[in-house]
This record gives C-alpha cells, sequence and structure tokens, in this order.
C-alpha cells in the first residue's frame, strides 16, 4: 500500500549543503521497524538537535521529545533550544547499552525512531543508509 494513501509522508533525503539535515525519513505505522536515518555533522547533541528538528518534515509530526543514546554524544543536555518552538525541547536518555539511535516523540504521542549514523562515517556509508530509507 501507498505510505501516502496512510498519512504518512513518503522518505526525504537531504543532504547536499551545510543547511539542510542529512535525514532520511520513511514513516512506519510498525513500532518496531525504524523511521528514518539521520547523519549528524557533529558529536555535539545540543547543536544538532536544532537542525535535525528544523529539517523535520511537517508532515511526519511535530517532535516533543527526544531520547538518545548517551554514548553517541560529547554533550547531554537537559534540553535544547529549536527553532520555531515556544519553550524548549525536552530530552532524555536511552540506557547507557544503547547506542546509534534516537527515539522522538511526537505531540500526538507516538515514537519515530532513528538510526544515527555517526558523524565520522564515510560519505559513502552514510549515504548507504540513507539510501534504505528513501525507497
Amino acid at each position: 500500500m501507498d505510505s501516502r494513501r496512510r498519512g504518512y509522508p513518503r522518505a526525504v533525503v537531504r543532504m547536499d549543503t551545510q543547511e539542510h539535515v542529512r535525514l532520511a525519513v520513511k514513516l512506519s505505522a510498525d513500532r518496531r521497524q525504524l523511521d528514518g536515518a539521520w547523519w549528524p555533522r557533529s558529536r555535539a547533541l545540543s547543536v544538532e538537535l536544532p537542525l535535525l528538528f528544523g529539517g523535520w518534515p511537517a508532515d511526519a509530526g511535530h517532535m516533543s521529545r527526544v531520547i538518545y543514546a548517551p554514548g553517541d554524544w560529547d554533550d547531554r543536555p537537559a534540553a535544547v533550544t529549536v527553532p520555531r518552538r515556544h519553550g524548549r525541547l525536552r530530552t532524555g536518555m536511552l540506557p547507557a547499552n544503547e547506542t546509534h539511535q534516537l527515539v522522538l516523540i511526537m505531540l500526538d504521542g507516538r515514537r519515530r525512531s532513528l538510526v544515527v549514523i555517526p558523524p565520522g562515517t564515510s560519505e559513502e556509508t552514510a549515504a548507504k543508509y540513507l539510501r534504505a530509507f528513501a525507497r
């Protein structure tokens, strides 16, 4: 079934310039499935989350909280100021043994899971992960 008919946007891949978040989104109705891949440019969560928030497709829902794997980041902010949002975006941590994952809690209560591609990953390898969610 076409994902647009079920209310889910088609995949979004942006990685062409510094201004764009390197993100591929392909939402799934199955909570056990990943909903996308994100390739941040650094390990500074407080810098990268506003970029993710700004590049998140509007028709994919609005984030109310982000839960991250602490081992993936050099900082561990409790909340982050993001563009076009009143107040700060709250964050939380996954268990310490979880890595390369980000869980977005949406305003409607849905959870969206993204694989986090480490910043130092080669463009060739990162592109493979991003393309997997662009189909």
